[in-house]
């Protein structure tokens, strides 16, 4: 399935969490592990964001809008390449229905208010929710590149290359794993100071009651054009970057 759309009003919040914490992955996955005093921590995030000129390969001329939340863990797959998992993905409840019959799996139905980003006022903050059997709401204003608490991944623009230059993602199913190969392209980044709410959503869909720590660092992007292309990740996939046979 190729898709195409624009993503806006996107909120990156990062975390590092013990490994310990964090579910057992299928082969031949295996977690991006950084040392730390605490012992060896792995990066989660939290994206939410709104798509938009939502276009499927096949009805070029059916165009959706709809928000989404997904949750992901930075891994590393069989071939060695840095890629990310999809733990959860949620959307509101009419675009589940739609999302299978196009083919893509593991979608789950929430309630999702998201904010505009250049509507209203930043004195305010800009303010997401999501609700789906727990909670998660984040309030985030722009603020000073840095890094809060957690690993050094180097300079500020290294640290986001980190998390968004990923090509490559999976989704875990009852079938297996399924391949995103993704095309990113270098966009705005405003640098974020967060302020977490209500998080109990996180916790279940990583089924601990641990407590969650301080978040590593956020980032707010207003708009980023996106192409992806999925398949079962035994399949030989093109690279979206490489251009078909005239």
């Amino acid at each position: 399935m190729f898709l195409r759309t624009i993503v806006r009003d996107c909120l990156y919040v990062n975390w590092a969490l013990p490994k310990t914490s964090l579910p057992r992955l299928p082969e031949p996955l295996t977690y991006e592990c950084h040392q730390s005093e605490s012992g060896e921590r792995a990066m989660v995030s939290a994206l939410l964001f709104r798509q938009t000129e939502v276009q499927l390969a096949p009805v070029p001329l059916v165009r959706l809008a709809y928000p989404q939340f997904n949750l992901r863990f930075y891994v590393t797959d069989g071939e060695g390449v840095p890629s990310v998992v999809f733990r959860s993905l949620m959307v509101p409840a009419w675009v589940v229905p739609l999302a299978r019959l196009a083919g893509q799996r593991g979608l789950h139905s929430a309630s999702l208010r998201y904010p505009r980003i250049g509507g209203g006022s930043e004195d305010e903050g800009w303010r997401w929710r999501v609700c789906a059997g727990g909670r998660f709401e984040v309030v985030a204003r722009t603020g000073a590149q840095r890094v809060e608490t957690g690993p050094n991944l180097g300079s500020w623009q290294a640290t986001c290359d980190y998390f968004r230059r990923r090509d490559r993602g999976y989704l875990i199913g009852r079938d297996g794993l399924s391949r995103v190969e993704t095309s990113h392209e270098r966009t705005t980044l405003w640098p974020a100071v967060v302020e977490i709410g209500e998080h109990d959503l996180l916790q279940r869909a990583l089924g601990t009651k641990e407590a969650w720590p301080p978040v590593h660092s956020a980032w707010v992007c207003p708009e980023m054009p996106l192409r992806f292309e999925l398949l079962k990740a035994g399949q030989r996939l093109m690279a979206p970057r490489v251009p078909a046979p005239g």
